[in-house]
């Protein structure tokens, strides 16, 4: 038994008794005091007392024990971990409704209204903000957004096709969404923002890549991805494309405006920027300086799961095809990191992590013409990614 000296906060830090610990304490002294044939059994009136107590106890210590806990990011949840976010300027990430635009088409002089409901085949609702009418041209570009928030909601070009209620408005013949529709987001949960939290500790004093990485994570909105990579040579960095003594940072999301201004803000004086996307950026001596980075390259993924065997319990393919789509990352969102390869062999465990899922088989590779069962290298400026239509179940 563990001394009850060393209980609580100690130089290994903090020690939480357990209830049979502090009972086994408690009887130890009650003894010490009234002799060794006192009766401590479950039904004497001190051993009722002594039990009674010693619950008590065990919730105090527990309550304590969260209170420590609370003052360090690895170990607070909830608020108390977003109170030290809030101590480097980090704010807990919102629930977003994605946004996109639609085109509309039909007779010329349509009025489309505010609110007016399209969906994807599968059901995925978005309204129309603000109003339009349809010109001679026959068609009219509106902003939608999802009805609900959340990633299911970020759908490709081309897939919201279905107007809901026809008869609301006559005139209108179809409707496509020409560009992809992005920005739907879950509530941050903790570990997303404990490791936000994690990619931002060298941002209150550093100047080297992994503190412009976290400056940009942490003050662009709308970046999911950011990897920032460095060339201290006197020499031209081939594999990385990175000329001598510079940075290039590869970001997926967020306003370029934005991004660039973290940059110059971050990077040290005479410092060379690298990427395919030059921003200038006005100093305050006046001076416009053009800060350049990149975009990741999108590598898209393809999986097939065959030979699916599952039980009564197994809640559909749809679940189980988000569960890889999320492990892989969808439209640059979420799932693996800037650079990182897909494994192939990390992936059979979120199938296995659906309900009612017995067994299966898996290929995966770049296109369907070429699946097999070996990793996917990423290059260092690329992102993998996947959506419904790269990943097959059957």
């Amino acid at each position: 038994m563990k001394h009850e000296e060393n209980w609580g906060l100690t130089p290994q830090g903090f020690y939480r008794p357990t209830y049979v610990e502090i009972l086994n304490a408690m009887e130890y002294k009650a003894r010490e005091l009234f002799g060794d044939g006192v009766n401590l059994t479950v039904r004497s009136p001190i051993g009722i007392f002594l039990r009674i107590y010693a619950w008590m106890m065990n919730i105090l210590f527990s309550v304590l024990e969260d209170v420590y806990n609370s003052r360090y990011a690895d170990t607070a949840s909830g608020h108390s971990l977003y109170n030290l976010g809030r101590n480097i300027g980090l704010k807990l990430l919102a629930a977003n409704k994605a946004i996109g635009h639609i085109t509309i088409r039909g007779e010329e002089g349509t009025q489309i209204p505010e609110g007016y409901l399209v969906s994807t085949p599968g059901g995925l609702q978005y309204v129309t903000l603000g109003q339009a009418v349809i010109g001679p041209e026959g068609s009219a570009l509106m902003v939608i957004q999802a009805v609900e928030t959340g990633e299911m909601y970020n759908t490709p070009a081309g897939t919201v096709t279905m107007i809901v209620n026809p008869s609301s408005v006559r005139g209108v013949k179809s409707v496509t969404n020409l560009k992809d529709i992005t920005g739907g987001r879950e509530r941050e949960t903790d570990e997303e923002y404990r490791r936000r939290y994690n990619e931002s500790v060298d941002y209150a004093g550093g100047v080297n890549a992994e503190a412009i990485r976290a400056a940009i994570m942490q003050d662009v909105e709308g970046v999911h991805n950011v990897a920032v990579y460095e060339n201290d040579t006197d020499d031209y960095d081939e594999e990385l494309a990175l000329p001598p003594h510079s940075i290039g940072a590869v970001v997926y999301g967020g306003d370029e405006s934005d991004i660039a201004g973290v940059i110059f803000r971050r990077k040290a004086g005479g410092i060379q920027t690298s990427g395919n996307i030059t921003v200038p950026v006005l100093s305050e001596s006046e001076q416009l300086i053009d800060i350049h980075f990149s975009r990741p390259e999108l590598v898209a993924i393809y999986v097939r799961i065959y030979n699916l065997q599952v039980d009564t319990t197994y809640p559909g393919d749809a679940i189980l095809r988000q569960a890889l789509i999320n492990a892989i990352g969808k439209n640059g969102v979420g799932g693996l990191d800037v650079g990182q390869d897909v494994v192939y062999m990390n992936l059979p465990g979120k199938v296995m992590g659906v309900r009612g899922v017995l067994d299966f088989d898996m290929k995966i590779g770049t296109s369907m013409e070429a699946l097999g069962r070996k990793n996917i290298t990423i290059g260092m400026k690329q992102k993998a990614v996947a959506d419904e239509e790269t990943v097959v179940i059957g």
